[in-house]
């Protein structure tokens, strides 16, 4: 009698049974299965939640890396000109520390005392602008009472319901400075930090990988470091010329707040291209709480310095840093703003110029050393 092979090829049936199927997609155990799956899901959600309960941290050591970075370029000349590091990073250090007690004893009080002169004089300041011939000619255009609608506004702020919201947002935003200051004191203690041991972390960053890789990492981690130094730097130096420009000419046109503008200035036009057109406006209604004639001059002025800064100075400053095409500065502001704010705006450059770097020396090489197709 012939006894069929259940292993032979041959002898066995082709077509799988259907219990066959289900095994083939039915995981072995599957309670052990479920129970591995729930428990991964509840992990993926503790974790998820612990990096949105430390995520200001996260933010303030990513900030401390970016400056660092930023502050980094100082160093760098400062070793060209013969100095060694470790006395280098102490000078920029203590260049930087002079930088943050400067900000805390002389700018922050000067905006506080521009803020409330702003405030005690806000009552004179609406009087003449009422009493002035373009708001009339404004009022009598409309065919609006705008007298009466911004008494109305007034009387509103001055009811009880306002007051509790208005007392209840002034103590949120007390808060908020406490956080932001003491934010911002251990944001500077890790750049500080960052800058000292940029070198050793790179150093231990090019250990994870392959011995035979880390000549090439290394290469490439430096140049996109030296890249986003050189565009932090940049930018910020940019920033800094247009706060400058914006206090002059806010003091020509005798505003009563010409820091606080410039302090404005400086933070919106950190954002790439649009920001120096976003102050603009914002600069421009300001100033026409003076006058009429002064907003326009500040308008034509700062105008005419915005083309300067984008033909002459810019380019100058810059440099090759950040060799960037413009439409991918536009997109990657608009991401960064979108996902983190004002924050991700800032570090659009700079990620994206290292993206292009990454692109440039490792992606394009590789493609380009693949010349015949693959078998298949």
């Amino acid at each position: 009698m012939d006894v069929t092979d259940p292993q032979d090829p041959v002898a066995a049936p082709t077509t799988p049974s259907r219990w066959g199927r289900l095994q083939r997609v039915l995981p072995a155990h599957p309670l052990r299965s479920g129970f591995a799956v729930a428990l991964g899901v509840l992990l993926a959600m503790a974790l998820a939640a612990t990096i949105a309960g430390i995520s200001t941290v996260l933010m303030s050591i990513f900030l401390g890396v970016f400056l660092a970075l930023g502050l980094d370029p100082a160093v760098r000349a400062l070793e060209r000109r013969g100095v060694r590091r470790p006395i280098g990073v102490a000078i920029v250090a203590v260049a930087f520390l002079l930088l943050v007690v400067a900000i805390l004893l002389v700018v922050v009080p000067a905006i506080v005392r521009q803020l409330a002169a702003v405030v005690v004089g806000a009552p004179e300041t609406i009087e003449s602008m009422q009493q002035s011939q373009w708001y009339l000619d404004l009022e009598r255009n409309l065919g609006v009472d705008l007298s009466a609608v911004v008494a109305e506004g007034v009387q509103s702020l001055t009811t009880l319901s306002s007051f509790l919201t208005i007392s209840g947002g002034v103590l949120k935003a007390g808060f908020g400075v406490v956080g932001a200051v003491s934010s911002f004191v251990m944001v500077s203690v890790l750049t500080l930090y960052f800058v000292a041991s940029l070198e050793s972390i790179k150093q231990s960053a090019a250990r994870l990988v392959p011995a035979y890789r880390r000549a090439s990492f290394s290469r490439l981690l430096d140049e996109v470091t030296s890249s986003v130094g050189g565009v932090v730097a940049g930018g910020v130096t940019l920033s800094s010329i247009n706060a400058a420009v914006v206090l002059v000419l806010q003091l020509l046109v005798g505003s009563p707040a010409p820091a606080v503008l410039a302090i404005a200035a400086f933070f919106v036009t950190l954002v790439p291209m649009i920001g120096s057109l976003v102050f603009l406006v914002i600069g421009g209604i300001a100033t026409l709480f003076v006058s009429p004639t002064a907003a326009l001059i500040f308008v034509i002025a700062y105008f005419a310095y915005i083309q300067i800064e984008a033909y002459v100075v810019t380019p100058r400053v810059m440099g090759r840093a950040a060799a960037v095409p413009s439409v991918l500065v536009i997109i990657g502001a608009m991401i960064g703003a979108t996902l983190l704010g004002l924050l991700g705006a800032l570090v659009a450059i700079p990620i994206t110029a290292s993206i292009l770097i990454v692109i440039r020396q490792v992606w394009i090489p590789r493609q380009d050393s693949e010349t015949t197709p693959p078998i298949e």
